[in-house]
C-alpha cells in the first residue's frame, strides 16, 4: 500500500492493485488548519512590518529632506563667514599698505625739502635719497603683504565648519532596518542615498 498524500485531514492511499481509498484521520485535520492559521498568522505579522517600514522611510525620507535643507544652509552660513573673515583681512592689510605708501611718501618729501634747503636738491644725492626711501617702502609693503598671507594661510588653517550631525539619522535608519525584518529596506536605502554627508 503506498501513501498518496493528505488534504484537509483525509488521508488517500493505493493498494497493490492500483485501486486508492480515502480515509479522515482527524489529527491531520488538525495539523494542517494550525499550519494555515499559523501561515495566516505570519502574513498578517509580515504584513504591518512591511507597512510600518515603509511608513518609516517615507518618515525618513522627510527628515533627511529636512537634513539636506538644514546641512545646505549651514554650509553656505560657514562660506559666508569664511568670505567675511577674508574680506576683513583683506581690508585691514589694505588700510596698512595705505598708511606705508603715505608715511614714506611724507620721509620722502621730507627729504627733498631738507636737500633743497641746503642746496643739493639738484644733485646725485637726490636720486640716492629717493631710491633709499623707495627700497625701504617696498620692504614694509613685502613685509606686510606677507603678514596678509601668514593670516590668510592661518584661517583657511583653522577654518572649522559646523554642519548638522548625521548619527541620529543613521542610527533611526539602522533601526528601521533591524525592526522591519527587511522590508522596506529599499526605500531606506534609497532616503539614505540622498543624504548630505559632510
Amino acid at each position: 500500500m503506498a501513501f498518496l498524500g493528505t488534504r484537509r485531514g483525509v488521508s488517500t492511499t493505493q493498494d497493490q492493485y492500483g485501486q486508492s481509498s480515502s480515509s479522515y484521520d482527524p489529527g491531520a485535520a488538525l495539523q494542517q488548519q494550525l499550519a494555515q492559521e499559523q501561515w495566516d498568522w505570519q502574513k498578517q505579522i509580515y504584513g504591518a512590518q512591511a507597512k510600518a517600514a515603509r511608513q518609516g522611510a517615507a518618515g525618513l525620507t522627510g527628515m533627511i529632506g529636512q537634513y539636506n535643507q538644514a546641512y545646505g544652509a549651514a554650509k553656505d552660513a560657514n562660506e559666508r563667514r569664511y568670505q567675511e573673515m577674508l574680506g576683513i583681512t583683506d581690508q585691514t592689510t589694505g588700510q596698512r599698505m595705505a598708511d606705508i605708501r603715505r608715511d614714506y611718501e611724507g620721509q620722502s618729501a621730507d627729504a627733498m625739502q631738507q636737500l633743497s634747503r641746503l642746496g643739493l636738491a639738484n644733485t646725485t644725492i637726490a636720486p640716492t635719497m629717493k631710491m633709499g626711501v623707495e627700497r625701504e617702502k617696498q620692504a614694509s609693503l613685502n613685509r606686510a603683504a606677507d603678514a596678509l598671507q601668514g593670516t590668510k594661510l592661518g584661517i583657511m588653517e583653522r577654518r572649522t565648519d559646523e554642519y548638522p550631525k548625521s548619527d541620529i539619522i543613521l542610527q533611526l535608519a539602522q533601526m528601521l532596518g533591524q525592526g522591519g525584518g527587511g522590508a522596506g529596506v529599499g526605500g531606506i536605502v534609497n532616503a539614505l542615498s540622498n543624504m548630505r554627508l559632510g
